[in-house]
């Protein structure tokens, strides 16, 4: 029994491997994730699928049963991995986690699991002489009398997967950004939004609001945030900052695909009394020192707050 199943084995493993990887941060140009994740990506999904539907061998056929040669199966698996992952990957998309790392892995390896699990049960239910086994004779010359140009074929074949592998590994997968967005809590509701933000903060006020950030750049990442009340005057026909007051700095860490939300009460001085100010947030890639300039943060948003000349925030 392990020898038929030893196959199934070896394809959940590099798939809790490969997850594994991910979850400890390895180096994503390190060989061991090159081959891993070349390997789960073209052949996990598909592999896992043809040993489900298919779970004789071509040898053992009898009774107008439908099986693979050793060759026909490896096409397949190749054919069906191209085809399952950008149709889970789209499922995703219409669910509440959406298109992220962590959706994408988590999916691609219970996928994986889950098929792989199935298979083995069918295989298990054929009579053992009829059972799939990998073998070096079938992998290559499939069993079907063409001899060694197939066998040629294949090794060729082998060496193209594994080349397309280590570039699908190693790509960049798209553009790497963080979200930083401000939000508000409905006052019906109670659920943060990105809409409804106080326009009139008296000095003696203390108004909420939540900052959201979002790590979408495929690694750890530290954060600094301020906090900032702006005046702003047109000079020379452009506008700039001729006073900042902090109200709030604070750093997070994030791994990919993680969420930081934090609520930060913001009163504006005494001295904007009747002034219309900029309420500026920032943030910085890693830790901070001293006062940073505007123009170098990472990213900004911004809203603007009518300061009442004696109390009388909306």
């Amino acid at each position: 029994m392990v020898s038929t199943l030893l196959d199934l084995a070896v394809v959940c493993g590099i798939a809790l491997l490969t997850y594994a990887g991910w979850r400890l941060q390895v180096n994503p140009a390190g060989p061991l994730r090159v081959l891993l994740g070349g390997a789960f990506v073209l052949l996990g999904p598909g592999y896992a699928v043809t040993a489900a539907l298919f779970p004789r061998r071509a040898s053992a056929v009898a009774g107008g049963r439908l099986a693979l040669s050793g060759l026909e199966r490896f096409v397949c698996t190749v054919g069906l991995s191209i085809v399952t992952v950008p149709l889970l990957v789209l499922f995703l998309n219409y669910t509440r986690w959406g298109i992220t790392t962590s959706s994408v892995v988590l999916t691609l390896v219970w996928f994986v699991v889950a098929v792989t699990g199935l298979a083995a049960v069918r295989r298990l239910r054929v009579p053992p002489a009829e059972r799939y086994r990998v073998t070096v004779g079938d992998a290559l010359a499939g069993r079907t009398g063409a001899g060694p140009a197939t066998a040629v074929i294949g090794v060729l074949f082998v060496l193209s997967l594994a080349v397309a592998g280590t570039a699908l590994a190693t790509t960049d997968g798209g553009q790497r950004y963080t979200e930083f967005y401000l939000m508000a809590q409905d006052d019906e509701t109670g659920e943060l939004v990105a809409d409804d933000y106080p326009e009139a903060i008296a000095p003696v006020e203390a108004a909420p609001i939540y900052v959201g950030i979002e790590n979408r750049e495929r690694r750890q990442m530290n954060y600094t945030v301020l906090v900032e009340f702006h005046r702003v005057e047109s000079v020379d026909g452009e506008r700039t900052v001729t006073a900042r007051w902090r109200e709030e700095r604070y750093g997070t860490q994030l791994r990919p695909g993680a969420v930081n939300g934090t609520g930060v009460r913001v009163s504006p001085p005494d001295a904007a009394a009747g002034d219309r100010l900029r309420l500026t947030l920032l943030l910085y890639r890693g830790s901070l020192e001293g006062n940073p300039r505007i123009d170098d943060a990472y990213r900004s948003v911004h809203v603007w707050i009518t300061v009442p000349p004696s109390g009388g925030g909306v």
